[in-house]
């Protein structure tokens, strides 16, 4: 123990500075390495954090076009309709002297033939 008391004191000190500085410093390496890894996947959280705003906004703005385009279909559905019923309408009215015709032969039947009361009728109708 004597060979202890040969190194000065400030030495003594100086060597557990040092042997605190080390261990310190070997803390500090290790939080770099895991602020490191904390850093690297922050970055891959934040790229998919931007990929699902960019699809979000991609979608968004299909579901709009979605929604214009069926407008547009209802649109036209709806003015198809309205010419259906319309030709519906004059289909009916000009049917309707054939209908009418068609109700006189019936009930115009001459004893007989029903083929020859037909033909005789069609004839009157048409002018021959």
């Amino acid at each position: 123990m004597t060979w202890l008391r040969l190194v000065p004191t400030w030495c003594w000190w100086l060597l557990a500075v040092a042997a605190v500085a080390a261990g310190q410093q070997i803390r500090v390496s290790s939080l770099q390495g895991e602020l490191y890894t904390e850093r690297a996947a922050s970055t891959e959280q934040y790229g998919k954090l931007v990929a699902c705003r960019e699809t979000r906004g991609n979608l968004l703005v299909q579901v709009g076009e979605q929604n214009s385009a069926l407008a547009d279909l209802r649109a036209k559905a709806a003015a198809r309709a309205q010419q259906a019923e319309q030709a519906q309408a004059g289909a009916r009215q000009q049917s309707e002297v054939d209908y009418q015709a068609a109700n006189r032969l019936q009930l115009e039947r001459i004893g007989g033939d029903a083929c020859a009361a037909a033909t005789s009728v069609i004839d009157k109708e048409l002018g021959l």
